[in-house]
């Protein structure tokens, strides 16, 4: 049987916290031994090239077995994207760390709505990444010259910007590859690098903008 999602009080998210420099991604999938590591170093490694220091992307799984290293296809997967994942190790999704992140973003719409259930208040920051990809994509880029304050101020217009899915709402999913890498694998990376680049691209306009503000 699998354990429950550890939902012990924590300290709630206070001025201080949200005063850091650092904006803070949580990337949930259910084991997270494919898609949120993936998607997680891609992320950080976009960023890191647009705003250095500025963004800190972390991942977790639902029902994760914590402390289990990715397969071989995933590490070898990550070295062609440019980074290593030879040294992670899975771990599995705790309050905390949906108290401590400002945007959240799920792999299923199903990873989403745990990340609400075991803190409601993640509500306006919980997305899946195709969601958030496909609500930010055509939205004006900001002159903040703090990633931070753009960021929070992205994140609560795109919740105020939530439509359906024209496509279906699986659409705002990503395959899990895990049951056949070999078959599913390129499924996934269709369906989530595309959003990546579009999230960080949209860091990286607004960036742009702001140094020849």
């Amino acid at each position: 049987m699998r354990r429950p999602i550890e939902s012990r009080s924590e300290p709630e998210r206070g001025q201080a916290d949200r005063d850091r420099p650092e904006f803070r991604i949580l990337v949930i999938c259910t084991g997270n031994l494919f898609r949120s590591p993936l998607a997680a170093g891609l992320l950080q490694q976009g960023f890191d090239e647009v705003s250095p220091g500025r963004f800190r992307v972390d991942s977790a799984g639902t029902a994760g077995v914590s402390g289990a290293p990715v397969t071989h296809g995933v590490r070898s997967l990550a070295a062609d994207w440019g980074f290593d994942l030879s040294g992670f190790r899975a771990r599995r999704l705790q309050r905390a760390d949906i108290i401590a992140s400002d945007l959240i973003l799920g792999m299923e719409r199903q990873h989403r709505s745990q990340a609400v259930i075991v803190d409601p208040r993640a509500l306006r920051r919980s997305f899946t990444l195709r969601e958030f990809a496909r609500i930010v994509r055509p939205f004006s880029t900001e002159l903040h010259h703090a990633p931070m304050r753009r960021w929070t101020e992205l994140v609560a217009h795109a919740q105020r910007s939530r439509t359906p899915n024209v496509d279906g709402p699986e659409h705002d999913d990503v395959i899990d590859p895990h049951e056949d890498w070999s078959r599913l694998s390129g499924t996934m990376i269709e369906e989530m690098v595309p959003d990546v680049f579009d999230i960080v691209d949209w860091e990286y306009r607004s960036s742009a903008r702001s140094s020849h503000g």
